[in-house]
C-alpha cells in the first residue's frame, strides 16, 4: 500500500506552510492531488518528491512562472530531454544575475567603508580641535 499524507503532515515533512502547497496545487506546479470524503486533500510519495524538487528549484532562484515553463515543457514532451537544457539556461541566467549582484554589492561596500572611513577622520579631526581649544 502507498503511503499517504494529509496536508499538515506533508507541510511538516517538506518546510512548507499547508497555505503554500495549496497555492502550488492552485497553479498547477502541483497535480493530480486525490481528495477523500469531505474534500480533503491525500498526499503521495511523489507529491512529496515533487514539493522537495520545487523547494529545490526555488532555491536555485528559479520564479514560479520559470517553473511553470519546465512543467508544461515536460507536460507537451513527457521527456526531460527538452526541460533539462531549459534548466541549464535558466541556472546559468540566474548565476549571471548573481554575479551581477555580487559585484554591486562589492561596490557598495567600497563606498560605505570609504564614507566610514571619511567620517571616522572627521570625528578625530574634531576631538583634535576640541583637545586644543580646551588647553
Amino acid at each position: 500500500m502507498l503511503k499517504s499524507f494529509k496536508i499538515g503532515e506533508l507541510a511538516d515533512i517538506v518546510g512548507m506552510s499547508p497555505r503554500t502547497i495549496r497555492y502550488y496545487e492552485e497553479i498547477g506546479l502541483l497535480n493530480s492531488i486525490k481528495r477523500i470524503e469531505g474534500g480533503k486533500r491525500v498526499f503521495t510519495d511523489q507529491d512529496m518528491q515533487r514539493l522537495k524538487f520545487i523547494k529545490r528549484l526555488k532555491h536555485l532562484g528559479l520564479t514560479l512562472s520559470e517553473m511553470h515553463e519546465l512543467e508544461d515543457i515536460y507536460q507537451i514532451h513527457r521527456t526531460n530531454k527538452k526541460v533539462l537544457p531549459r534548466l541549464l539556461e535558466l541556472m546559468d541566467s540566474h548565476a549571471s544575475k548573481i554575479d551581477e549582484r555580487i559585484q554591486n554589492l562589492m561596490g557598495l561596500k567600497e563606498d560605505i567603508t570609504h564614507y566610514r572611513n571619511k567620517i571616522h577622520q572627521k570625528m578625530i579631526k574634531d576631538e583634535r580641535s576640541e583637545r586644543r581649544r580646551s588647553q
